[in-house]
């Protein structure tokens, strides 16, 4: 029922592809996956909870985020939003996936620190897995409830990317 993507090249044909790659990225960013997605890839909404910026929207978000935290920006780089306004980065030392929630009160300014993401300790490669398995989810669930087996097969493929990413998730589907 939810299959593991484990083909890099075959989950961005399964995103948002550019007609035309984009040629030049961000040198900065050293993340493999993640330049190949912004290569390839434009804005991606997999899950409303999952919302990737495709370049151009990364660019102008990440310059945004520059003008207004300066020091945290030279560790993080925005990737993309859920529906509810929180957001997700990219570490550019650990290549995590780290989560923002918005509802801490604290706007994206100088006083933001960097202990207040909560790291999914998954990479970018592994982020697109699992997103591709909650859309997977989504589109179960709008058609029937989800039993217990499915559930527990769920996480079981959930946890094959991580040990712990069921339970890093900052929402609760079921």
């Amino acid at each position: 029922m939810f299959e593991l993507q484990t083909n890099f090249k075959q989950i961005l044909q399964l995103l948002n592809p550019r007609t035309q790659p984009i040629q030049s990225t961000v040198t900065f960013l050293s993340d493999p996956h993640y330049l190949e997605f912004l290569q390839q890839c434009g804005d991606t909404e997999i899950t409303p909870d999952i919302d990737l910026f495709g370049y151009e929207t990364a660019i102008k978000e990440n310059q945004y985020f520059a003008e207004h935290v300066e020091k945290l920006s030279q560790q993080l780089w925005k990737i993309g939003r859920t529906g509810q306004g929180d957001e997700w980065f990219l570490d550019r030392n650990s290549f995590d996936i780290l989560f923002y929630n918005h509802d801490l009160g604290m706007d994206l300014d100088e006083s933001l620190k960097h202990d207040q993401f909560q790291s999914m300790q998954v990479n970018f490669f592994q982020f697109l897995q699992f997103a591709l398995l909650l859309q997977a989810m989504d589109q179960h669930l709008d058609k029937k409830p989800l039993s217990t087996i499915g559930l527990e097969q769920f996480q079981y493929t959930v946890n094959r990317i991580h040990p712990e990413l069921f339970s890093h998730y900052p929402f609760d589907y079921l």
